[in-house]
């Protein structure tokens, strides 16, 4: 099917349809409820605040094809690390007690070494915005369960690609992806279907496709990007292995 044709059924489809409308606004859910009978979903033992866990994620995107990630996440010290391979040079960064720290094939950096750090993009609050990055989209829809959340008021019936969805707006006070985003959960079981920038300036959107199972949690594998604007292709991030630290 042509791409475009597919993004304007897809986006036309997340409105509330006349069918959508049969549940009427006093039968809808509140967004609260929408996000526990998610979390009942995708981590009914409410164990990903205390996960500790090495990932590995194919990120193909369409300037570095062949790129691979080994993230490691420990919720419960804070504690990050990154690891990629750039055409031969492995560049590996983190954060440890508060503090962050790179190698360069297995060499410490020095951070007054202000050539490397900019040659290679090390500076500490650029590690800290990867360390946001994943922990928030690898633990959704857990990672809505904060603070630092705000949820929409309304709950809108519409139809997410082929999925009949309850759609829920949140504000995330995190500038690394973005503030304000709608996110569709699946009106059958609650599973979080995908979700797309909403605000001033939004670009992107995301559908989620296939589960990987990982200490009684059903995380989303694969994530795929794509341009709001025309449904050009992004990338994608593939969970390989995900194993407990």
């Amino acid at each position: 099917m042509n791409r475009l044709l597919l993004f304007l059924l897809l986006f036309s489809a997340c409105t509330p349809s006349p069918e959508a409308n049969e549940e009427s606004v006093s039968e809808l859910p509140s967004a609260p409820d929408v996000l526990r009978q998610s979390m009942q979903f995708h981590d009914p033992d409410e164990r990903w605040l205390t996960s500790q866990f090495r990932m590995v994620i194919d990120e193909p995107r369409t300037n570095f094809p062949e790129r691979q990630s080994t993230i490691l996440i420990n919720l419960p010290e804070q504690t990050f690390e990154v690891t990629r391979d750039y055409e031969g040079t492995v560049v590996r960064r983190g954060i440890d007690a508060e503090r962050c720290y790179s190698f360069i094939d297995d060499q410490a950096v020095d951070p007054a070494d202000s050539a490397t750090v900019n040659q290679y993009r090390l500076q500490c609050d650029r590690t800290q915005g990867y360390q946001s990055f994943y922990q928030l989209l690898t633990g959704l829809p857990m990672t809505l369960f904060t603070p630092e959340v705000s949820l929409g008021e309304t709950v809108d019936a519409v139809d997410f690609g082929p999925y009949a969805c309850y759609a829920v707006s949140a504000r995330l006070n995190n500038p690394i992806i973005g503030e304000q985003w709608m996110f569709y959960f699946d009106r059958a079981d609650y599973q979080l279907r995908g979700y797309r920038a909403a605000g001033e300036g939004a670009a992107e959107y995301l559908e989620l496709d296939g589960l990987v199972s990982f200490n009684n949690m059903q995380l989303p594998r694969m994530r795929h990007w794509y341009n709001l604007a025309d449904t050009t292709y992004l990338g994608s991030d593939i969970v390989i292995n995900i194993e407990t630290l």
